[in-house]
């Protein structure tokens, strides 16, 4: 769902929120890499328009049942459909609750919505907190981010209080304010947000710095901003590494922290990647052919040379899953789109997939640990 989803709902703040295919919007998240993100816009808003549903294509393995992920967490009660859910979960207290699994926005049941959107926090443990201190929207309705790092044990958001991110460790309570202030009306529209599993270092946009809102690592210790090129978009931050795409003329740039490192360029146009695998050589990236009615092909790569590795049976309806993290060298987790958030193992070498875990319908921006918000 990437950036030009978060344009979309920044522009339709008001509109109900419904589940858009991440092939039709999820080209490219900064408006002026593409010519043709005015076509992507159209596109995505036929597609919700017309209610197209977009389901998991690749054939399915027998599995044991599906893991069904409450978004609320155990410990809270359901209300009557129809209700709000606004007050049910407890703020997050100042003491140690543990990692996190993940973060989301409850989807407002009343009609008319009478409240700002809200992120929640979810721990491994399984408990649910309000992350009251967090701005979810700001004054002109745009939507902010928050992160959790790829360990679960730091978490990052924005806070109007301080006009800056504030990094907080998990397993002590600790909260660190951004020596680098960002005013809440500069957050620009789908603004992006990681942090590394130390604590140390944000992702950000910085249109204070830098035009047309390119990225920027922040050391949150000396307040060092190292600038990210402009025409590459991060989207994980994992053991000290940044993982960058540039998009159409596909490059993929495995960069640490400290900066360095070079790009790779790939012989395709390529899109939603994963992480690099755990034999720090493939990833995973669905293959957007140049026709609109043909599917994406989810493709293995070699992240060192470009090349391709393997091929994966062609899905059998247009969009396709997201590639995100890898379970061993050879399972790769992949987030599957239509109603609700499914996610599923892929094998990448038969193409055989088997549920995992179904996160259900009441959830909007799905945020996974190391990964920019969704």
């Amino acid at each position: 769902m990437t950036r030009l989803r978060r344009a979309l709902d920044g522009i339709a703040a008001e509109a109900p929120l419904v589940d858009l295919a991440d092939s039709a919007i999820a080209r490219h998240r900064r408006r002026r890499r593409v010519t043709v993100s005015l076509a992507a816009v159209a596109v995505a808003a036929t597609v919700a328009a017309s209610g197209v549903v977009m389901t998991a294509p690749w054939r399915a393995v027998t599995q044991p049942a599906v893991q069904v992920v409450d978004p609320a967490g155990p410990g809270e009660d359901r209300t009557a459909p129809g209700e709000d859910r606004a007050d049910v979960a407890p703020d997050l207290p100042d003491e140690p609750v543990g990692r996190l699994s993940h973060a989301y926005m409850p989807r407002c049941k009343a009609v008319p919505c009478d409240r700002d959107d809200e992120w929640r926090v979810v721990t491994t443990a399984g408990t649910t907190y309000r992350l009251q201190k967090a701005v979810a929207r700001t004054a002109k309705g745009r939507s902010v981010p928050i992160a959790i790092s790829k360990n679960g044990g730091v978490l990052a958001y924005y806070s109007r209080e301080e006009q800056a991110y504030v990094v907080r460790d998990m397993q002590t309570g600790a909260e660190k304010v951004s020596p680098v202030k960002m005013p809440e009306k500069k957050i620009p529209v789908g603004a992006l947000l990681l942090v590394s599993d130390d604590g140390r270092y944000l992702v950000v946009d910085d249109p204070m710095e830098f035009d047309d809102y390119p990225g920027a690592i922040i050391d949150m210790r000396t307040g060092e901003r190292t600038a990210l090129r402009g025409d590459f978009e991060p989207f994980i931050l994992k053991d000290g590494v940044l993982q960058l795409v540039r998009y159409i003329k596909t490059d993929l740039w495995l960069m640490p922290v400290t900066g360095g490192g070079k790009p790779v360029r790939f012989d395709g146009r390529f899109i939603m990647f994963s992480e690099v695998a755990p034999d720090g050589r493939t990833v995973v990236a669905l293959d957007k052919t140049p026709e609109p009615e043909e599917a994406p092909v989810l493709t293995v790569l070699d992240a060192k040379t470009g090349a391709i590795v393997r091929r994966l049976p062609t899905p059998t309806t247009s969009g396709g899953p997201e590639p995100l993290w890898w379970l061993d060298d050879r399972e790769v987790v992949v987030k599957g789109h239509g109603k609700g958030t499914k996610m599923f193992a892929l094998d990448v070498m038969t193409g055989d997939l088997r549920p995992l875990s179904d996160y259900g319908e009441d959830l909007l921006y799905l945020t996974l640990p190391g990964r920019v918000t969704k």
